[in-house]
């Protein structure tokens, strides 16, 4: 049987999902992108249960988000979902995002199946859902090339991982790396500067335990670089961040 290609979830904004300003926050964005994912993956007979019973799971390895405007707290917003046809070892997934007036965020994931040992799964190497593909994507962006930071001085963030930064794969939820990112900024360049994109390079899996500090760095105005390592040894993620000064 042929599986839809497209699937909608509805949510209704909380306040814990909201910033300061009572806007979306970007870790939030990402958890509505992550159950909606999971919930078509779910459909399609590919989700975290299906991919277990082979040893299998999914991990997020990079995403960028556009941002037109921010959705308030209160407001019901409608998430839509659809994969792209899938590339030896690479699965690409579209979403928007909006409340009702218009588009308000357009997101491009890309996603692989790893072993338990840490190996990537082929496509190959499970069966693929009756469906057909879209090839359109809601957003056009290839620029997935994030620099290094040059210099390193004192981090703009820090955190020791403990139980609650955990998904069920034993390691820091990948929406949590989103919250860690801003927390690079202060409240006043949060409140003086309107985000406009953001993208998210996953490298390395961060444990209980792990000492993460966060380096920020303006590479062009308004657009800075995020880099994420582990007990200074590691790059475990890598970012960036662009912002319209107000």
């Amino acid at each position: 049987m042929e599986v839809k290609n497209v699937l909608e979830r509805e949510f209704v904004l909380r306040n814990y999902e909201t910033d300061f300003a009572r806007r979306i926050k970007p870790s939030a964005i990402l958890g509505f992108f992550q159950e909606t994912a999971g919930d078509h993956s779910q459909a399609m007979g590919m989700g975290n249960v299906d991919l277990a019973k082979h040893g299998f799971f999914w991990v997020l390895s990079k995403i960028y988000v556009s941002i037109e405007r921010r959705p308030l707290c209160g407001d019901c917003v409608r998430v839509v979902t659809w994969p792209h046809e899938p590339n030896k070892a690479i699965y690409e997934r579209s979403f928007t995002l909006n409340d009702g007036g218009g588009v308000d965020l357009r997101d491009y994931s890309r996603w692989c199946r790893l072993k338990a040992n840490g190996r990537i799964v082929p496509v190959s190497a499970v069966r693929q859902p009756q469906m057909e593909y879209i090839k359109t994507a809601s957003v056009c962006f290839e620029n997935w090339q994030i620099p290094n930071i040059a210099e390193r001085t004192e981090p703009a963030f820090s955190i020791k991982i403990a139980n609650s930064e955990y998904d069920f794969n034993y390691h820091v939820n990948n929406i949590k790396y989103a919250d860690y990112i801003f927390n690079c900024f202060s409240v006043q360049e949060l409140k003086d500067w309107t985000l406009r994109n953001f993208q998210i390079h996953y490298v390395k899996q961060s444990h209980e335990g792990d000492v993460l500090r966060f380096y920020r760095e303006e590479i062009a105005d308004g657009e800075f670089v995020i880099e994420g390592k582990k007990n200074d040894e590691e790059v475990v993620i890598s970012a960036r961040v662009c912002f319209e000064r107000n």
